[in-house]
């Protein structure tokens, strides 16, 4: 690991990322994504080799109070684990990059935990949505996603007229204020390239963590210090040091695989794989179509009204046609429909999400066949296959499938997250065509 904090003479530091939903980890590899927060599952991140560990809060996904909660449970039970070995802390919480996400609940609730138990805590939170992979930039101050080569500030697209959390500004410092925190708590990290995430993390390595760590004195248990550091994917990338790998092919489907997971693959990669696709945002709309113009693909259409009116004959109705899809050696892309039902309560959006999920994480446990791979779409819907469909509690990162795209083993096979905001439209076809 090169240009690592972890590693550099600051070597006593823990990197750990709390993700709030489980795409995340579409830039690293190597390390352990943890999704529970248990002592037992949070001493694995301590004790693994890599210097850092994610864990899957999934708080995007909850409501404010739920977040809050959730945040704090985490927080505390790294602060307990931690007086066993005495790191000085970098905690990140890791949202999305177009602004979405529970801002400031949950940085103020990580300083506030890391406070309350003796922790001295730099005094400004960076704040780095920058996702360099998916075009998402900052430059000066403004923020940004590119598209082709045009640069069109995140406020002018979909993602800011989202349900739960819209917004009304690029500009960093008014994003802040409309989110109701003070400008001055934070750094605004501008970052157009991984140059500048690199020479920030220098900043951080050189200036601020032993500036923090020379007040609290020495690392231990008695006198530990953190840093609270608000981003998206990208920084989380260049603060571990990670060096760059190729991008994971058809290998991933044979047993060979199985010695990078704790539980083996021995499915024949010659089963045809299965697509979950729960997003309803214009990009993965865009993307399922372009799939489903693929030889081998077979549309299986979920309509959300039925899973809220006759969710039990809906069920078997679909897990029929899988059936059927796979026995003549189609793919089955099993998609909910695509007109977005609108409620003016926030907490009853977020309601209505989770019903959907649950239908479809309940697909993915009684699916009448063993797929060589299992490709999960959308913020929501991969999580809770993740830890409801696939009950994993624990995996090592593989990498990404394409650009932005991770990949985990699950105990049968890869389990590829595609979030719903990344790629082109041919994005979600390809990852099909990489993978057929």
């Amino acid at each position: 690991m090169n240009k690592s904090i972890v590693n550099s003479k600051w070597s006593n530091c823990k990197l750990i990322v709390l993700d709030d939903d489980p795409t995340g980890i579409q830039t690293v590899h190597g390390c352990l994504l943890i999704t529970r927060w248990d002592e037992e599952s949070v001493r694995l991140g301590f004790e693994d080799s890599e210097p850092f560990f994610y864990i899957l809060t999934n708080t995007r996904a909850m409501t404010r109070e739920e977040a809050a909660e959730v945040t704090r449970e985490a927080m505390e039970m790294v602060i307990k684990v931690n007086q066993d070995y005495g790191y000085h802390l970098i905690i990140v919480s890791r949202s999305d990059s177009c602004l979405r996400g529970h801002f400031p609940l949950e940085t103020d609730v990580m300083r506030q935990c890391l406070v309350e138990h003796g922790y001295t805590v730099a005094e400004k939170t960076p704040f780095c949505p920058a996702f360099i992979e998916a075009g998402r930039v900052t430059i000066e101050g403004i923020h940004y996603m590119r598209d082709g080569k045009q640069l069109i500030p995140v406020s002018q697209t979909e993602f800011a007229r989202d349900n739960v959390f819209a917004y009304h500004t690029s500009i960093l410092t008014e994003y802040i204020k409309e989110k109701g925190a003070n400008p001055n708590d934070y750094e605004i990290v501008n970052a157009e390239s991984y140059d500048e995430l690199y020479r920030y993390a220098r900043h951080l390595t050189n200036d601020i963590i032993p500036q923090t760590s020379s007040i609290s004195h020495q690392p231990s248990a008695l006198h530990p210090s953190a840093i609270v550091i608000r981003s998206s994917s990208s920084l989380p990338k260049a603060l571990s040091g990670i060096s760059d790998q190729p991008l994971l092919d058809r290998s991933i489907l044979t047993p060979q695989t199985s010695a990078l997971s704790p539980q083996p693959s021995a499915i024949s990669p010659l089963n045809p794989g299965c697509f979950i696709v729960g997003s309803h945002v214009k990009k993965t709309t865009q993307q399922l179509e372009q799939l489903l113009q693929a030889e081998g693909t077979c549309a299986i259409e979920v309509d959300v009204q039925r899973i809220l009116d006759d969710s039990a004959l809906l069920m078997s109705e679909t897990l029929d046609t899988i059936r059927q899809v796979v026995e003549i050696g189609l793919t089955p892309v099993v998609y909910t429909s695509r007109q977005e039902i609108r409620l003016d309560d926030a907490d009853q959006r977020q309601h209505l999400g989770q019903q959907v999920s649950d239908f479809l994480v309940d697909i993915v446990y009684r699916l009448p066949f063993t797929p060589s791979y299992l490709v999960g779409k959308g913020g929501i819907t991969s999580h809770d296959i993740l830890t409801k469909g696939l009950g994993i509690r624990s995996a090592r990162v593989l990498g990404q499938v394409i650009p932005s795209v991770p990949c985990v083993m699950a105990p049968h096979f890869p389990y590829i997250i595609f979030p719903g905001n990344v790629g082109n439209e041919q994005s979600l076809r390809e990852v099909y065509l990489k993978l057929k």
